[in-house]
């Protein structure tokens, strides 16, 4: 068994597998695993930010048997630069972990795999890896390192991940969900019922896409118009990022794109996606000139009614603890997050930094060390 450590992205298409073979032959594998998802966040992230890929691959003689893609994030203090070590799809992925053979004790290759990173300890300062699921093999793995070596590994409860256990007894659905919630619902459903036609509908052609994820951005932008925290399709960056991932997941089967219209009106749209067996809903938006009707909770509850009807076991609302998740009927868990030192320098002297930014008497130390030069750190 062996490591390799790739610093080409392209290589990371060669050894990562399509779908339909990734999520039959690698363990807890999500969506966001998807080679389509990763392609789509790295062509857009490598050209706001300078980042570098270090994509590890474990083999076994000449079969691939586990991929970790990674990224080095150069980051500077004060005059000091360091290097962090981070998951590809951070930020806009809600679960990442490792990909591993099921055939292979996780234990085992991910044993490997720190090994041969800490052996590599002088091209990186710090690992930041968030969004890790609680229940998972790898946040189990990183646990018990954690005990082991409390001065190398921090963790930190993260985000709620609600989810909805389905079944085919849609009736039985219903019953998790809060009784004044359903209410609500279905009193707004009689209400545009009798002012017109009232139509779930899904994106089931490639043609579909290029519309109705514009005017997923046109709702966005108009329902945080106001706020404190306007949309981020403000930017077109990041609406040219949304719609490439949204092409890549249709390639892959994954696209789950849903909307509710009024008359031909389109009230609300939910972008997420699909494995066959769970939906994510990942991002929704909603016509503020029907605010009134409700009709974001109107569209979960038609997408929940199908999922039922289609067989689906889970409905993921995944990140945030929002109180309108939970009145769903949800089950919670949890997202991890962890920091992983090595033992140079560097590495020590950015774990102070970050525990102690703010202290009067360390950014005095920072201040006389800047005046010195970097050659402390060398």
């Amino acid at each position: 068994m062996e490591v390799l450590i790739h610093k080409q992205i392209d290589s990371l298409e060669k050894i990562l597998p399509k779908w339909e073979i990734l999520k039959d032959q690698f363990r807890e594998i999500t969506i966001f695993q998807d080679i389509n998802w990763i392609k789509s966040w790295w062509d857009i992230r490598s050209k706001q930010i300078q980042i570098t890929p270090y994509i590890i691959e474990i083999k076994d003689k000449n079969k691939t048997i586990g991929i970790i893609p990674l990224y080095i994030l150069p980051i500077r203090f004060a005059r000091f630069g360091f290097r962090i070590l981070k998951p590809i799809g951070s930020e806009t992925s809600d679960y990442l972990i490792p990909i591993l053979s099921k055939e292979y004790s996780p234990e085992e290759l991910l044993s490997f795999v720190l090994k041969k990173i800490y052996d590599d300890k002088l091209s990186w300062d710090c690992i930041k890896w968030g969004d890790v699921p609680g229940d998972s093999s790898f946040a189990n793995y990183l646990n018990n390192q954690f005990e082991k070596n409390r001065s190398l590994i921090e963790r930190k409860k993260a985000d709620s991940c609600p989810f909805l256990v389905l079944n085919n007894d849609v009736e039985e659905v219903k019953h998790k969900l809060d009784e004044s919630l359903l209410k609500k619902i279905l009193s707004k459903e009689r209400k545009l019922n009798k002012k017109g036609t009232l139509t779930y509908s899904k994106v089931i052609t490639e043609q579909e896409i290029v519309p109705v994820m514009n005017k997923f951005f046109e709702l966005h932008c108009e329902r945080w118009a106001k706020t404190d925290t306007p949309s981020k399709f403000l930017q077109l960056e990041e609406r040219e990022h949304a719609m490439l991932a949204a092409k890549n997941l249709f390639k892959s089967n994954l696209l789950f794109l849903a909307y509710l219209s009024h008359n031909n009106e389109i009230l609300a749209v939910e972008f997420g996606m699909s494995d066959g067996k769970k939906i994510y809903l990942y991002l929704p938006a909603f016509n503020i000139k029907f605010r009134n009707y409700s009709v974001g909770n109107l569209l979960n509850y038609y997408i929940i009614l199908e999922a039922c009807k289609e067989g689906y076991d889970v409905v993921d609302f995944l990140r945030g603890d929002e109180k309108h998740k939970h009145e769903w009927g949800t089950i919670e868990k949890f997202n991890v997050k962890y920091e992983l030192y090595n033992r140079s320098i560097k590495s020590f002297f950015y774990k102070r930094i970050i525990h102690a930014e703010g202290n009067k008497s360390f950014n005095l130390f920072i201040k006389i060390l800047s005046a010195m030069g970097r050659r402390v750190l060398k």
